[in-house]
């Protein structure tokens, strides 16, 4: 965020017509426009968004665009707090084999349940160590808002962690269009970290998998000429 707070208080308001009932929303252009040559297309030159002041995003769901709105504002950007239930394995059934547990690959659906059935166990929480220890920066600048770069964790009847994951990949994706780099990085900053929190299960798998579905559309991450995107390349790590 270049602008400084003068510049932003002072600039011009842009609505902004969000999701399937259009809500409007009014941000204050400088805070947009300074995200990327693109956001400055649409807000500030003659092309009829930027004579009206305003811009219909019905494909961006609200709550997305609230939190896009925190991160043009804060560089940072809220979730909620996750909530995972407890996974330990049944008191009557042991560890997997560690050929196994060598053998997990998280990339997916169908070498999970080849392990699930080669152990015959319907539980487990094997540990993801190469994933844990990749290193992904903590962009600056740092700010001090609840639920933004240390998520919280507690325990409850009902998980969210598909919830979590897709704003994580919604917002990923949103600033892959515009190019908003700095927001990309701090998408796969947060996944990774959001990921780490937690030992993958069988009532879990269902929310990785749906996680991958969305990011594997073409339609909203499209691979490179040379490589696969970056979103896509962590997931299958």
């Amino acid at each position: 965020m270049s602008a400084s707070f003068e510049v932003i208080l002072l600039s011009r308001s842009f609505t902004f017509i969000v999701g399937a009932d259009e809500v409007p929303i009014a941000v204050h252009e400088a805070t947009f426009a300074d995200q990327s040559p693109g956001l400055k297309a649409l807000m500030r030159t003659e092309m009829s968004e930027g004579l009206a002041r305003e811009a219909g995003w019905e494909d961006v769901d609200k709550e997305i665009f609230i939190r896009f709105a925190q991160f043009t504002y804060i560089g940072d950007y809220s979730i909620p707090k996750m909530i995972v239930k407890p996974s330990a394995l049944p008191a009557d059934e042991e560890p997997l084999p560690s050929s196994t547990r060598d053998d997990f690959q998280l990339s997916d659906e169908w070498s999970f349940r080849a392990s699930v059935k080669k152990a015959g166990k319907k539980h487990f929480t094997p540990p993801i160590p190469v994933f844990k220890n990749l290193n992904y920066a903590r962009p600056i600048p740092q700010f001090n808002f609840a639920d933004t770069y240390d998520p919280t964790v507690g325990d409850g009847p009902s998980e969210n962690l598909g919830e979590i994951v897709q704003i994580h990949a919604s917002l990923y994706v949103l600033a892959d269009k515009w190019r908003i780099d700095r927001l990309k990085r701090l998408t796969l900053f947060k996944i990774h970290k959001t990921l780490s929190l937690f030992s993958l299960d069988t009532p879990k798998l269902k929310y990785i998998i749906n996680f991958m579905r969305y990011i594997y559309s073409d339609k909203r991450t499209l691979d490179l000429k040379k490589s696969i995107d970056n979103l896509k390349k962590k997931i299958v790590y």
